[in-house]
């Protein structure tokens, strides 16, 4: 059975990479300060796109969107407007990149 951790609005259990990577691209949409456990869901994307033999530039974008995430918080933190404009500026890039893929069928 799997284990549901709930991160806000992500919930991971049954989704797939993908499916999780979308959620994570959602919630960033509907916030502008990350939530918690949001990284970690992408963690758990990058590991379920892995686990299933995804594309590799699939799971480089999903990395730099997880790298971002990060640089994202680090900047709220530091209170650092032009890192964090810059990071809002590069997450929009991943999020058009990502939502340009195609989705392999199974």
């Amino acid at each position: 059975m799997p284990i549901l951790v709930n991160t806000g609005s992500v919930m991971t259990g049954n989704d797939d990479g993908y499916g999780l990577v979308y959620r994570v691209i959602d919630d960033l949409n509907a916030s502008a300060v990350p939530k918690p456990g949001l990284r970690g869901a992408m963690f758990n994307a990058i590991d379920r796109l892995r686990a299933v033999s995804a594309p590799v530039d699939h799971v480089a974008i999903a990395e730099r969107i997880s790298a971002t995430i990060h640089v994202l918080e680090w900047s709220l933190q530091r209170r650092d407007d032009a890192r964090h404009g810059a990071a809002t500026q590069a997450l929009g890039a991943l999020r058009e990149a990502w939502l340009s893929l195609p989705v392999p069928r199974n």
